[in-house]
């Protein structure tokens, strides 16, 4: 339990570690790439400019070959043929700025890569340029950033190595954070197992004198006891019983918590052990003015399991149906095989109060109750299906519950435990 605990906690932790250092790193990366970009953007943005009014006046531009200067400059006519430039326009660029042109997209960065696989990244304003009145072209200008580009990318590398020792430092600092806030709370769980263990086993013993003194008494004084001394006999005798039911459930659980159940498995008759049960329930409903249907299959089955336990579970839920089943109401026990997964398979279903959806989650906790002001009216502790819980856990089981209000309540339990014989 607290190895799943902390497991959950060292992975919620280092998720949210990672998390956080992912989002700083990307933010920082992309806020230093966007401001580069920018800072050459305005550069680029001033320079054409600048050159579409000098070059409105004077038809001159200044600058250099591509790849030998800071900046490429060249216009553009309206149809998109080189009038006046300095060096030589690639013509991949200039077709890619052709579109931008029609696009009406006058500034960005743009990626070409030559025939000869040169890869090219230039950041590029296009300015109008109007003489008299009349616009007759653009001014291209552009500043080549490959290597700016290219260290870039050397710096997302370099994150992203930096996010993987990241994420390996965050499960290791997750981990110890998650053992250190696992410790007291182990600490106090086993404290309260061992004074659920050590007073069960304390009150055992004065309730076994109490219950031999209340049958001691009850033998000796029955026939001068009045009606109402009789009653409060039985009350204390039913009392008595359920105290006990208690101290050997909290046992059950301490059990489970400190070694687990499913312990001493063997392999035994499966319907043999039920048949009894089976009558003894029977009757039982029918003392309280209830049905029992029972469907078994009519060969035996073997389990390799501990018999006590599954005794116990299929108590826990024919009582728990019995407990929230009316007068003239039904139970139902289905017990079936599963032979393709080795699972043996049985449900019990009642027409009793029936489980709301949003406590369905709640029941297999411990003391909880469905309807807590009936818990004098029907008995109980609200251990049993927690102790089912266990049970079934340990066996490597699973549990549905299905039903509505006012109709009851179906338990499927499955459990790989199924013994094929030849």
């Amino acid at each position: 339990m607290f190895k799943q605990l902390q497991r959950k906690l060292t992975l919620t932790y280092s998720f949210w570690f990672f998390l956080t250092l992912a989002a700083i790193f990307f933010i920082l990366f992309f806020v230093f790439k966007s401001m580069i970009y920018q800072s050459v953007s305005w550069q680029v943005d001033d320079l054409a400019h600048d050159q579409a009014l000098e070059f409105a006046e004077t038809h001159h531009l200044e600058g250099g070959p591509f790849r030998h200067s800071l900046f490429l400059s060249a216009f553009l006519s309206e149809d998109g043929k080189d009038i006046v430039y300095r060096g030589s326009l690639p013509s991949d660029l200039r077709s890619v700025l052709l579109s931008k042109l029609k696009d009406r997209d006058h500034t960005g960065v743009l990626q070409t890569t030559a025939s000869s696989g040169r890869k090219t990244v230039i950041i590029y304003a296009l300015e109008p340029v109007v003489e008299d009145g009349v616009q007759n072209g653009h001014i291209v200008i552009a500043k080549d950033i490959i290597k700016t580009h290219e260290q870039i990318e050397w710096w997302f590398r370099i994150l992203f190595l930096l996010g993987i020792c990241t994420a390996s430092l965050s499960v290791i600092i997750a981990h110890f954070l998650a053992r250190r806030a696992v410790l007291p709370v182990k600490s106090n769980f086993e404290k309260q197992r061992a004074f659920v263990a050590d007073a069960s086993h304390e009150m055992r013993t004065p309730l076994s004198v109490f219950s031999a003194s209340l049958e001691f008494f009850e033998a000796e004084e029955k026939g001068r006891l009045s009606e109402s001394s009789k009653e409060t006999l039985t009350d204390l005798k039913a009392e008595v019983k359920d105290m006990n039911s208690l101290i050997s459930q909290l046992l059950s659980l301490a059990r489970a918590d400190n070694d687990g159940m499913a312990s001493e498995k063997k392999k035994f008759p499966l319907i043999r052990m039920v048949l009894p049960m089976v009558s003894f329930y029977n009757q039982k409903a029918l003392d309280e003015g209830k049905v029992l249907i029972s469907k078994l299959p009519e060969r035996e089955l073997y389990l390799l399991a501990n018999p006590v336990e599954i005794k116990q579970l299929l108590t826990i839920f024919l009582d728990n149906a019995l407990k929230y089943t009316k007068k003239k109401d039904r139970i139902e026990l289905k017990i079936w095989p599963n032979e393709e997964k080795h699972q043996f398979c049985f449900s019990v279903g009642d027409s009793g109060i029936g489980i709301p959806d949003e406590e369905r989650k709640h029941i297999f906790e411990r003391f909880y109750r469905v309807e807590k002001g009936r818990t004098r009216q029907n008995g109980g502790s609200g251990l049993g299906l927690s102790i089912a819980n266990e049970i079934v856990s340990a066996y490597k089981g699973t549990i549905t519950v299905e039903g509505a209000m006012k109709v009851g309540t179906i338990f499927t339990i499955r459990l790989p435990v199924l013994k094929i014989t030849e």
